[in-house]
């Protein structure tokens, strides 16, 4: 016989004596209390066990077998009040673990509602127990974000970016280097923050950590800080912005490793160093200087200043145009003056001087203002090709023992060629119609033709042939100070320290001189019309 006591919150079983009793085991026991009310009780299989041995020795007697009992909650904040931490004991057919009691638990102990995670809550509800879970969690105070530095300068995107090989790519392509202009905002610096507070579990105020306020990088070079906005950085000089830690450095020059497949072709507006060669095919302008400690191949390189070559330049003839004359597939031109080791199958192209040290071989030279190949302990040598400068050509030595033709010519060509023969045009054709006139006139004082020709008629060709003869004597007094211009002493000059060998064209001018034998160490000028040698 089962009994609930109400005061222990216990089942008590009792032992009758009965004529037909059943055999009692375990199963039939937990089968009792289940049918009996008492299935979701705390048992224990040692208090049962007790009874069944009573009653299989057939003796009278009691035994507690089954308590009620609630669910227990035990919590614990932990120290730093940053967390609640829950362990519950399950139900054993007492009072159950419920939101509303674990809410008003939590409410109790004055943890915050946002602090609550009520996906754990859940957990616990379901399972109706838990082992140390955390319920509830303090915010942590988020830091202050140290000063950041936004760049303001678009960086310029690599040639092979997203490239696959189902894509068509120029490898020629032009590469356009960002260039700044000095004043230019190149970086921007936004100031710390101050953080944002946190909060416990019972609610205090966690305060937060403010961020660093840092200084532009001091090794940005070429870059100022704004005078009037301490928060900005701005170019101190034009050139090519590259972006660096807390700052950007503003290079004059612009440094590649190469002009070739990985860099494309460059127009570049400042100056430019090509740690390299320039690999055929491809060109490169700059606005400014450029330095090539390479070669240049078949390719083109215009610089809007100086250009030093460290190597040559190897270029290749693509045949001969309609006036015989090589196509020359290297270009290399510059604003200034042009410096090289050497130049072969090249067109070179200088505003200043051209100054080679070892060679020129088949090659065409132009210069506003000199050619030199003079340096100590070298060839200097010109084979071949045409080679013409403003003011003088000095080399050791010109053409070679193949007689390989040769032309070099210093000074200016008369341009004013054309007018000259335009006008002695116009003054023969003056003195013509002034004959004629001058023969229609006397016809007209013969009595015979006086008839024929009025007076009216008459000054009107005299004031026609004056007019011809004015115009004439002005196109000869043009014509005469033309021709003293260009008999002028000429300061240009061709001076050879060594060899020139046979069928070298030496041009002085508009006079020109064929070497027909082998000389020795001399200067070339021109005396009136004549290129002499001295």
């Amino acid at each position: 016989m089962l009994t609930f006591d109400p005061d222990t919150q216990s089942v008590l079983a009792t032992l009758a004596p009965a004529p037909t009793a059943q055999k009692l085991d375990l199963p039939t026991l937990q089968s009792l209390l289940q049918e009996q009310g008492y299935g979701e009780f705390y048992t224990s299989d040692s208090d049962m066990q007790e009874l069944i041995t009573l009653a299989l020795q057939g003796k009278e007697g009691s035994a507690t077998i089954a308590h009620r009992r609630d669910a227990e909650l035990e919590w614990v904040v932990q120290p730093d009040k940053m967390a609640v931490y829950l362990t519950a004991m399950p139900a054993y057919g007492g009072k159950k673990i419920t939101r509303e009691w674990l809410l008003e638990e939590l409410q109790e102990r004055g943890i915050q509602e946002k602090c609550i995670d009520h996906a754990v809550l859940d957990q616990v509800i379901k399972a109706g127990q838990a082992e140390r879970l955390c319920v509830a969690r303090g915010i942590e105070p988020e830091h202050g974000v140290d000063s950041q530095f936004e760049g303001l300068v678009e960086g310029c995107k690599k040639l092979l970016e997203g490239y696959s090989e189902e894509d068509q790519v120029d490898f020629h392509q032009v590469q356009d280097f960002i260039v700044v202009e000095k004043g230019e905002i190149l970086m921007r610096r936004t100031p710390p923050t101050l953080g944002v507070p946190g909060l416990n579990v019972v609610g205090e105020t966690l305060p937060p950590e403010p961020g660093c306020e840092l200084e532009f990088n001091p090794d940005a070079d070429g870059a100022i800080i704004d005078t009037d906005n301490p928060d900005q950085l701005i170019a101190a000089v034009k050139g090519h912005p590259i972006l660096i830690d807390k700052g950007v450095f503003v290079d004059p020059t612009l440094r590649v490793d190469a002009i070739d497949i990985a860099s494309g072709n460059i127009d570049f507006d400042g100056s430019v160093e090509v740690k390299g060669d320039i690999t055929s095919g491809f060109s490169l302008k700059a606005t400014g200087d450029i330095f090539i400690r390479g070669m240049v191949e078949k390719a083109t390189v215009i610089a809007g200043r100086n250009l030093t070559i460290v190597g040559g330049v190897a270029g290749e003839d693509l045949g001969r145009d309609q006036n015989k004359e090589l196509i020359l597939k290297a270009h290399v031109v510059a604003g200034g003056n042009i410096r090289a080791k050497y130049a072969n199958l090249a067109y070179l192209h200088a505003a200043g001087d051209i100054i080679i040290r070892e060679f020129v071989m088949q090659s065409h030279l132009s210069a506003k203002g000199s050619v030199y190949l003079t340096q100590p302990g070298s060839k200097g040598c010109i084979i071949g090709g045409k080679t013409m400068a403003r003011n003088e050509i000095a080399v050791n030595s010109l053409g070679s023992d193949a007689n390989v033709p040769t032309v070099v010519r210093a000074g200016r060509i008369n341009c004013k060629r054309k007018l000259e023969e335009q006008l002695r045009a116009e003054h023969k054709n003056c003195l013509e119609n002034c004959e004629k006139l001058a023969k229609l006139l006397k016809a007209s004082e013969n009595p015979a033709q006086k008839a024929s020709i009025n007076n009216d008629m008459s000054r009107k060709i005299k004031a026609t042939l004056q007019s011809y003869e004015q115009k004439a004597k002005r196109i000869k007094s043009i014509r005469v100070r033309l021709n003293a211009r260009n008999q002028a002493k000429s300061d240009a000059i061709v001076t050879v320290k060594g060899a020139i060998y046979p069928n070298v064209y030496i041009g002085v001018d508009d006079a020109i001189l064929n070497n027909r034998a082998r000389k020795v160490g001399c200067s070339f000028v021109r005396e009136g019309s004549e290129v002499v040698s001295r």
